[in-house]
């Protein structure tokens, strides 16, 4: 169930991976700002976005060096 995300407009089950475009490797970006879309960070950043939109406080927690701090900085940039 983690594995997969509900797309409303065809009313069908989806791979995460299969929610975003083709991942193209930023020019010029430093190595701690990539975001490499994965299973993971899709599905983070997903639940970070619908979270902030609905005025709903987060917590993301986990090991040391997993993107926690990039996702947040990087969704709160390009959304609001």
């Amino acid at each position: 169930m983690f594995e997969l995300s509900y797309l409303k407009e065809h009313s069908s089950w989806v791979n995460w991976s299969k929610t975003v475009p083709d991942y193209v490797v930023p020019t010029g970006g430093s190595y701690t700002e990539v975001i490499v879309p994965n299973v993971d960070s899709i599905r983070v950043q997903f639940l970070i976005k619908n979270c902030l939109v609905n005025r709903k406080h987060i917590m993301i927690v986990g090991q040391t060096g997993t993107g926690k701090s990039i996702m947040i900085q990087n969704e709160l940039k390009s959304n609001f």
